[in-house]
């Protein structure tokens, strides 16, 4: 797994959320959802907001779209 990916995992289990709640909280399928981990940069803003809004805190997404 890739340092984002972990990182999700890990506001996953804070959070005491599946991947199958980020499924309905943005909307998308499982394939979706699994691609959007192995390329961040593909998460929407509104994604990323809606996210934000559960109670996520990723950081990494902003350090991985700057370098």
């Amino acid at each position: 797994k890739d340092m984002f990916e972990r990182e999700f995992v890990g506001e996953l289990k804070r959070l005491k959320l599946k991947r199958y709640d980020v499924c309905y909280i943005l909307q998308c399928t499982m394939p979706t959802l699994k691609s959007r981990l192995k390329n961040p940069g593909t998460f929407t803003l509104n994604e990323i907001n809606n996210l934000k809004e559960c109670g996520f805190e990723l950081n990494y997404i902003y350090e991985y779209e700057n370098n």
